[in-house]
């Protein structure tokens, strides 16, 4: 049997053209009054793959921030990034440090506001509460 195959044309959306900053308000009702989401990952490889497949869920009730967390070599490439809805308490980790073992530098951030960590910290001047 022969199966016909069949050629698309047009524009072909590229997962490199994704545009996070784009990302709006949800639809669905909220679970409760000025709840939010954020981007939420754990230990991707880079922020790229980390907003792209991020979990779409409602943050608890008892958080109010996004928190990330990044943590690079020496020359400024990814090792890990992870994203996750926070409490107050734990976006007092914000700032970068160095890993004396590794030479990784680890910079946190915490930002409020519907899906606000789309960026990563990569120094003092963005690993802020923001």
């Amino acid at each position: 049997a022969v199966l016909p195959i069949f050629l698309l044309s047009g524009n072909w959306v590229s997962a490199e053209n994704i545009n996070f900053y784009n990302v709006r308000p949800p639809l669905d009702p909220t679970p409760f009054p000025n709840s939010f989401k954020c981007f939420t990952c754990d230990n991707a490889v880079d922020n790229y793959n980390c907003n792209r497949w991020a979990e779409d869920r409602w943050c608890p009730e008892s958080t109010r921030y996004c928190l990330t967390v990044h943590l690079f070599t020496a020359r400024g490439d990814s090792t890990s990034v992870t994203k996750r809805c926070a409490t107050g308490e734990e976006c007092h980790l914000v700032g970068c440090h160095r890993h004396g073992d590794s030479g990784h530098t680890e910079c946190v951030s915490c930002c409020e506001g519907m899906a606000c960590n789309v960026d990563i910290p990569t120094n003092a001047t963005n690993a802020v509460l923001a």
